[in-house]
């Protein structure tokens, strides 16, 4: 299954993002004030991702609690909700603002308030007003530019999207398990389990 194919859109996330500024460069960004929901960069274009949901925000805290405890460890490394990463070819870098990323100990650097390297992990979970044709190529600027696995988690049908450079595209559902592959070795998860989080909030 192709990247694409993963992301079709039945006109739930059909509205652009908001375009905040065009004709700017990376340095210039960097400079710019952070805001919430957060601001990336891309080609020239400064952006801002949608605004987070109830149920986005209880995804995001609870993948922050398993992988920081799976992580304690493991050792490999250190997870972070939404790090501004900067990364690409040179003189056509991006920076992105993952819902979640985990960056294994070789790529950490300490001197600098970005990670200015791609994470081995990006997690990014759908919102309302998401740009399905945006995400598409984040994704692909993803695999294409040293992420080694990717997950795109949809709340609404609680399926899990799993990308991975060089490898056939997965959507899990319920009844699966999400793993670490090569890039978190040792880790799995239930995804009955993920969605459960949601599922206990709309009940109560």
């Amino acid at each position: 299954m192709a990247p694409d194919e993963l992301f079709l859109s039945d006109g739930r996330w059909s509205e652009p993002w908001m375009v905040v500024a065009s004709g700017v460069a990376l340095d210039e960004f960097l400079r710019m004030e952070d805001e919430k929901p957060a601001l990336e960069y891309a080609c020239g274009e400064v952006f801002q991702k949608p605004m987070p949901t109830r149920f986005h925000s209880i995804i995001t805290r609870y993948f922050t609690l398993v992988l920081s405890r799976f992580l304690e460890q493991a050792a490999l490394g250190e997870v972070f909700p939404e790090l501004r990463c900067i990364f690409g070819p040179p003189g056509r870098e991006r920076a992105y603002v993952p819902d979640l990323v985990y960056v294994s100990n070789e790529r950490l650097t300490a001197a600098d308030r970005f990670l200015r390297t791609a994470p081995d992990l990006a997690v990014e979970i759908l919102s309302p007003g998401q740009n399905m044709a945006r995400l598409l190529d984040k994704t692909q600027f993803y695999l294409m530019n040293g992420v080694r696995l990717v997950w795109i988690i949809d709340p609404d049908a609680a399926t899990i999207a799993v990308l991975a450079p060089g490898q056939e595209s997965r959507t899990l559902s319920a009844g699966d398990t999400l793993d670490g592959h090569e890039v978190l070795p040792g880790f799995s998860v239930a995804v009955d389990d993920i969605f459960a989080q949601i599922a206990s909030v709309s009940s109560s």
